[in-house]
């Protein structure tokens, strides 16, 4: 990963940064990732208009595309269920060619609706514009809750 940008360095200290390396670093079972510093943790995350050209749209994305895909959006609950005190899910349903829905559940409140394309070219250009995106879902879902609380804390 090249130099991070000053306002890169500074989107590792927030909280959505510090989320989602927590779950990339909890999912790690067997310590292989123990000694990789957070920017090497995220660089997979970082891909530029440039290297998103060459990626080619046929076949199926890369499981560990989605897999990428899938943490941006529990480090997106992680967030929202800190600031309401409501659990909060992710349900992906991707198709084969990269395109999809993901929504996140709190209870039984849609509390995010997120219409996903293009995933074999997932990735965004820096990790302040990753972190501004997330937020915007993070914002819709804390939002969802406190104008929904019965519905958002419906079993």
């Amino acid at each position: 990963m090249p130099e991070l940008a000053e306002s890169d360095r500074e989107a590792l200290k927030r909280p959505f940064c510090k989320a989602l390396l927590n779950l990339i670093r909890a999912q790690d079972r067997s310590g292989a990732m123990e000694r990789d510093t957070d920017e090497e943790l995220l660089a997979p995350f970082i891909v530029t208009k440039i290297q998103k050209r060459d990626i080619p749209m046929f076949g199926d994305p890369d499981p560990d595309i989605l897999m990428r895909v899938e943490q941006i959006f529990m480090a997106i609950c992680w967030l929202i269920e800190t600031e309401t005190g409501v659990a909060a899910a992710p349900i992906l349903n991707i198709h084969h060619e990269g395109w999809g829905r993901i929504v996140v559940l709190t209870g039984r409140l849609v509390a995010v609706n997120a219409h996903m394309r293009e995933l074999h070219r997932f990735g965004y250009e820096n990790l302040s514009l990753m972190e501004e995106k997330a937020l915007k879902f993070v914002e819709e879902g804390i939002k969802a809750v406190r104008q929904f609380p019965d519905v958002a804390a419906a079993g």
